[in-house]
């Protein structure tokens, strides 16, 4: 359950109630109800949270344990200009993408299974194609053997045990490229314009304090949860039905320029005169957009 994470992560973390409140901005009554399960966090804050205690935003949510410190790597680069990223990751339950203060690139790889993380998942960084662009590879081994039926996992097994976290520099990432198979999709708290585009597949995206324009390529159908942050963002499918949840007070225009695409609104009264933009773009996919 929820509330018990939220109370077990802060006691393993030796922090108050207080003391968390104040590190999310909330009364330390909102802590109380959270744990006791008398209320829950919005998106923003279960976002907050999983920041807080180093963890996912999927193991916060999940009904399975948080993986332990022999389960995760960390691998960090150095940068040392501005750079436009490339970040393939193959095959994983999610990504996660954020950006800091600091002047390098960190990677982190969880898994919630016995092995160690780096004996899962390779992490390798390379020039790219030029100068200024970093190519970031996160790519599965897929060599753990399933104690249950000593066989080794599949592609598609191994990505139900695999969460990689990826913090960019924010005065350093222009431009950011991401590709790959992710259950979940989580770019957050990137508060400089960048442009950003994601090419893969996707069952859920969550979409929270972004700035720039960010461009969602994805051929399966998706729950998009978005804030309205960014000032354009760009969905693009083909042949999916997909909804966009929008939170409380996001004010965004979404309008339609794709091929024999349908666009339904369902609860959220559109903005046609807000500043920030969704465009729907691709060929006959249905988009039903939300209120939350």
């Amino acid at each position: 359950m929820l509330n018990e994470k939220i109370r077990n992560l802060r006691k393993q973390n030796n922090m108050t109630q207080e003391q968390l409140a104040e590190k999310l901005n909330v009364s330390r009554q909102a802590i109380t109800k959270w744990e006791s399960g008398a209320g829950q966090p919005d998106i923003g804050n279960i976002k907050a949270l999983a920041d807080v205690f180093g963890v996912t935003y999927d193991e916060l949510l999940s009904d399975g344990e948080i993986c332990g410190r022999d389960n995760v790597s960390r691998t960090e680069f150095d940068i040392f200009g501005e750079s436009d990223f490339e970040i393939s990751f193959g095959c994983v339950k999610e990504l996660d993408i954020t950006t800091s203060d600091e002047e390098k690139l960190l990677v982190e790889v969880r898994t919630d299974l016995t092995e160690k993380a780096y004996r899962l998942a390779k992490v390798r960084l390379s020039a790219g194609k030029g100068r200024d662009i970093a190519a970031v590879r996160i790519q599965p081994d897929l060599k753990y053997v399933c104690e249950s039926t000593g066989k080794p996992l599949t592609k598609q097994e191994a990505k139900q045990h695999l969460y990689v976290r990826v913090i960019l520099p924010t005065a350093f990432a222009d431009k950011i490229e991401l590709n790959g198979d992710a259950d979940i999709l989580s770019v957050h708290d990137i508060t400089e314009p960048k442009h950003i585009e994601y090419d893969g597949k996707a069952r859920t995206a969550r979409i929270v304090n972004i700035r720039g324009h960010f461009e969602l390529t994805s051929g399966e159908d998706m729950e998009i949860r978005y804030d309205g942050s960014a000032e354009q963002l760009d969905i693009n499918q083909l042949g999916a039905i997909s909804n966009l949840y929008l939170a409380k007070g996001a004010k965004v225009n979404v309008y339609n320029k794709g091929r024999a695409c349908d666009l339904v609104f369902d609860g959220y009264e559109n903005n046609a005169d807000a500043e920030n933009q969704v465009e729907l773009n691709g060929r006959k996919t249905e988009l039903t957009v939300r209120a939350e």
